[in-house]
């Protein structure tokens, strides 16, 4: 597999550090857009951008918080990815501009990309979802489910998969009932899987939540589901 390299961009005069990964094989790719926890783009992320690249993605690891903005404590993190959960059109913008950077390489079919993110990058892989960008596919992995800005009935025209933990604390059953009346009367075609026997973070090996043989199950059912869409 090639080596990673980084990608600078601007949004919002941010800039802005990707890690883009690709295949061994010839593209033009299916892509993955890949947003991180709210802990931002570290190596944990980039470690998921290997395991879809091996799979035979092109993958984005977008930062979402810039290279100035980067936290270095849990702290800054609560605060810096506050700005974009308090702020939801801000960060629909933010991810569309990550879409567009990673719909722009040359190795990749702009027309099979597909969204994936993990508890605040969950959060913004569904609102790029609701924004009206066309993807194959968004998936969810313990993400925020709640929003500013409800979809309206039309407006998602591809998938969605969305892996929740029973009892989270971060994203409350409240949220869960919600997001199921959002895209029910949306008619989006969404799935929804419901775990019991784990934490909020469990695949990050980072996480006190972190469960290997969860996180495996997690990468089976999420990769399978990519497949059967492209």
């Amino acid at each position: 597999m090639p080596e990673p390299y980084k990608i600078n961009h601007i949004h919002h005069d941010t800039e802005l550090e990707s890690v883009f990964l690709l295949p061994d094989d010839e593209g033009p790719f299916p892509a993955v857009l890949l947003f991180h926890e709210y802990t931002g783009l570290n190596e944990v992320t980039v470690n998921h951008a290997k395991r879809l690249a091996a799979a035979g993605y092109a993958v984005l690891a977008a930062d979402f918080y810039g290279v100035r903005n980067r936290p270095s404590t849990v702290e800054e993190a609560r605060s810096t990815h506050r700005i974009y959960r308090n702020d939801r059109l801000l960060m629909r913008e933010r991810a569309k501009a990550c879409l567009a950077v990673l719909r722009d390489q040359s190795n990749v079919d702009p027309d099979r990309v597909f969204v994936l993110g993990f508890s605040f990058g969950g959060g913004a892989a569904l609102e790029l979802a609701r924004s009206g960008e066309r993807l194959k596919g968004a998936v969810s992995v313990y993400g925020y489910l709640d929003t500013s800005h409800p979809v309206s009935p039309g407006e998602i025209q591809f998938p969605l998969l969305a892996i929740h933990v029973n009892n989270d604390p971060v994203v409350p059953a409240d949220h869960l009932l919600t997001f199921k009346d959002e895209m029910q009367s949306a008619e989006v075609k969404y799935e929804l899987i419901r775990l019991d026997d784990a934490q909020h973070g469990f695949t990050n090996p980072e996480d006190a939540g972190f469960d290997a043989s969860l996180a495996e199950d997690m990468w089976d059912t999420v990769l399978k589901w990519f497949k059967g869409k492209k």
